[in-house]
């Protein structure tokens, strides 16, 4: 539909479609693009954290175009900060991460993560296999923040509305959330402090992660919605979809090619205001790629 697209990821609507379109997409840091809204009200605690606007495009120098003009400081937005797009030089070593914290990754992905990795070792990158910090605590935290916010006052339209669909996706977000007092909403946010610096001090030894987008190929349509166990292996497999954006980090998707006709694809991870890092390696990793469609 165009060169550069603009989605605004809170648990992947960035990261995600392009992995299933077989394109590039860029979640920047939290605070690098500024966002507000003169015709709504202020977001709650939980979107002004985790949600940030970024590009999707079929080159990387078009992500790092889209980029450029995006990040412009904005003083309406509190969190908006004017940090340089590019930081100080850092050491050329990469995490490799196959299966984080033991998620089921589809074989296609495992290999092409083993193939990134030796493009990035040819190229000079240490590459180490790794660990990250805890994910599947912050997805927690991010879905119950999600929810506490949600039943507020969405539920209540959800029901209004009466899609089947939603109605099904709501229910189990709150089977996987459930809603915490005034003492448990304060917690949150002190495991997020913890969660926030363990990964932080990650990327002291390691400036890039290398890690599935998804731990599955680009999901049939309505899966999420076709069981229980179905929604349920969903969420498993957007582990770091969902989990990343708490501790307001930026990622890359970047294409690898396809299984056929399906696109196939691998994520970057940095530390906050290190999208550079992400675009050189995208650079790299994706130089070569003919895209998907």
């Amino acid at each position: 539909m165009g060169p550069i697209g603009h989605g605004t990821d809170i648990a992947g609507s960035v990261r995600y479609p392009a992995y299933a379109c077989g394109v590039h997409g860029l979640r920047p840091s939290l605070g690098r693009v500024p966002a507000f809204n003169a015709t709504g009200a202020d977001r709650l605690i939980g979107a002004q954290l985790m949600a940030v606007s970024g590009p999707i495009a079929r080159s990387i120098a078009d992500l790092r175009l889209a980029l450029t003009a995006m990040a412009v400081p904005d003083s309406r937005d509190p969190w908006s900060m004017p940090v340089p797009l590019m930081g100080p030089a850092a050491p050329r070593r990469l995490a490799l991460c196959i299966a984080p914290e033991g998620m089921v990754v589809d074989p296609a992905i495992r290999a092409a993560l083993r193939q990134a990795a030796d493009k990035a070792e040819a190229a000079g990158w240490q590459v180490d296999e790794v660990q990250p910090p805890p994910l599947r605590e912050a997805v927690a935290v991010q879905l119950r923040l999600w929810l506490a916010e949600m039943r507020r006052t969405g539920g209540a339209a959800i029901y209004a509305e009466g899609d089947p669909d939603a109605i099904f996706v709501y229910e189990n977000l709150c089977r996987h959330a459930p809603e915490p007092d005034l003492n448990g909403f304060m917690d949150l946010f002190a495991t997020r402090s913890r969660l926030v610096r363990q990964w932080r001090a990650f990327f002291a030894d390691y400036p890039v992660l290398l890690c599935p987008v998804s731990g599955e190929l680009p999901f049939a349509d309505h899966r999420d919605v076709a069981s229980q166990s179905d929604f349920d292996a969903v969420i498993e497999a957007q582990t770091l979809q969902i989990g990343l954006p708490l501790m307001g980090l930026p990622g890359l998707t970047v294409t690898t090619g396809a299984l056929g006709n399906t696109p196939v694809g691998v994520q970057l991870v940095a530390d906050q205001f290190r999208e550079d890092l992400l675009l050189d390696l995208g650079d790299l990793l994706g130089a070569d790629i003919p895209v998907v469609g």
